[in-house]
């Protein structure tokens, strides 16, 4: 008799696996040390998965005293699809639900594995065909736009200079509450004043935004 469950958990991580190494690495082999933290678990737990994934043609390691992890054709392929699943459940989520922003990342995790590529197309149609999610990422079309633009962390913007949001990290759900009570979501045009000793300080039309470095360190913009 077949454990579906079990088959189902095993679906689900080597997804969330693909998924890591895509965002972790950026086009670029990922450490297992780093994957295993970024996933909150063990390097054997990372040692396992690795041989199945490798079997699976997904991923390629270097053969190294430190071995690094990298996505094949192949797992490239799952990890954007996964990617284009996770951004748009998050957009359903948030629109035409009304999920809190501090939610729909967790409650998108979920329901990413469950879905098929053809509800994915239909949700995207139902959406309009969004090219980003409620945080501010690009929600990828195929794998030649894998990613927008590389803006810059707000930690790393000098006083003075004029920006507009872009998007927020959206992993820590009481950084998003932070952000979603200081007004500082993506469309957000402000002038650097200060930062970031301790916090950085924002001018937005007739209001002065003081942000936590942590949190701030949880934002990307553009020159305006």
């Amino acid at each position: 008799m077949v454990n579906k469950q079990d088959d189902r958990s095993r679906q689900r991580a080597r997804e969330d696996y693909l998924k890591a190494i895509y965002h972790l690495g950026d086009g670029q082999p990922v450490k297992a040390v780093d994957l295993a933290r970024h996933l909150r678990v063990s390097r054997a737990s990372v040692s396992k998965l690795r041989r199945v994934l490798e079997r699976d043609g997904l991923i390629t390691t270097a053969r190294k005293r430190i071995e690094a992890l990298r996505l094949t054709p192949e797992g490239l392929a799952l990890a954007v699809r996964m990617v284009r699943r996770h951004r748009l459940v998050e957009t359903f989520l948030h629109r035409s639900l009304a999920v809190p922003l501090d939610r729909v990342h967790t409650d998108a995790e979920k329901i990413e594995h469950t879905i098929s590529d053809d509800i994915a197309r239909r949700l995207a149609a139902f959406l309009g065909n969004p090219t980003s999610d409620p945080h501010g990422h690009l929600i990828p079309q195929s794998l030649s736009k894998l990613s927008a633009a590389h803006d810059a962390p707000l930690v790393a913007i000098l006083p003075g200079v004029a920006i507009v949001v872009s998007a927020v990290d959206d992993d820590d759900p009481k950084v998003m509450r932070k952000l979603v009570a200081l007004g500082v979501l993506p469309g957000l045009r402000a002038t650097v004043l200060a930062g970031p000793a301790h916090a950085v300080r924002l001018q937005s039309a007739r209001q002065t935004i003081s942000l936590p470095r942590a949190a701030a360190a949880s934002v990307r913009c553009r020159a305006a």
